[in-house]
């Protein structure tokens, strides 16, 4: 079963954003983002809005205390090299996000470092808000980089049968420990875990994963274990900063530097979590 998809908006026409016409938030906008807890946002909002609006939208977020993601998407590496006001406003949204979430790919473009975990720094370095970057490696897993560690989650293996909808499913879950202050290496389980199980369907909108799909992924894993891969990352951070690794077999504790922590100890952890919030009505079944 094979599933072809294909986006068009009036910005694949038009050098303009879409709704270049605003020029203000409006004030149904403002509550909007004060009654929220984050605020998403993506490259591909560049399609849509001006320079200025994005701009206005970011500093009133912060202005209200609501957190900002980011995620510059493949939109990212053409936004540095466009014009004065996108430049600006990408910068903008470097300094003033609270997470970033990024491909290693988009990392080095944004920052000209090839490792993923020195990428990340930089852009926490540059960062006035800046707590968590997140980096996704792909059938690899993703590390999570904050200023005081690293944080890395194997991919679980799965049937893929559609990507569409997985980069935001992850945001999701990303989200969901962001605000409910879940461990970092839990959160990133949760995320790989989200967006694994929205992989093994067809179609994003309402066809992404249940939470459903995802407890059943996360019960019965089967991780994308590449020792070789992660070894070599990680060699030389060990040390400066602390690690910590989810592993599905190894005992939970500590090697030098290197904090294990399996991942059945995680799944009791978050489980119970994830069915109360199931229960109060904040997560789709």
């Amino acid at each position: 079963m094979w599933c072809c998809f294909c986006f068009i908006s009036r910005a694949d026409f038009s050098k303009e954003p879409a709704f270049s016409w605003m020029n203000t938030l409006s004030e149904e906008v403002k509550r909007a983002i004060k009654r929220s807890r984050i605020l998403f946002c993506n490259g591909y909002d560049f399609d849509e809005l001006s320079s200025h609006m994005i701009i206005s939208a970011v500093e009133y977020t912060v202005e209200v205390g609501t957190s900002v993601f980011f995620d510059p998407g493949p939109r990212g590496k053409s936004l540095l090299s466009g014009t004065v006001e996108e430049q600006k406003a990408l910068e903008h949204f470097l300094r003033m996000s609270d997470v970033l979430l990024l491909t290693s790919d988009e990392a080095e473009s944004l920052t000209g470092l090839v490792d993923p975990i020195l990428a990340a720094q930089e852009l926490l370095r540059k960062g006035n808000r800046t707590k968590w970057v997140v980096v996704k490696m792909g059938p690899k897993g993703s590390i999570l980089i904050t200023k005081s560690g690293i944080t890395c989650a194997s991919a679980f293996k799965v049937k893929i049968m559609d990507t569409v909808g997985c980069g935001d499913s992850f945001v999701a879950a990303i989200a969901y420990g962001f605000i409910h202050n879940i461990p970092l290496v839990t959160t990133l389980a949760f995320a790989n875990a989200v967006g694994a199980a929205t992989a093994m369907g067809c179609g994003a909108g309402r066809n992404v994963a249940t939470l459903k799909q995802v407890v059943e992924l996360m019960e019965t894993p089967d991780l994308n274990e590449d020792d070789k891969f992660w070894n070599e990352l990680l060699r030389e951070h060990l040390d400066s900063q602390e690690v910590t690794f989810l592993s599905k077999m190894v005992l939970n504790g500590s090697n030098g530097r290197m904090k294990h922590v399996t991942l059945q100890k995680v799944v009791s952890e978050l489980l119970p979590k994830l069915k109360s919030s199931q229960l109060e009505g904040t997560l789709s079944s």
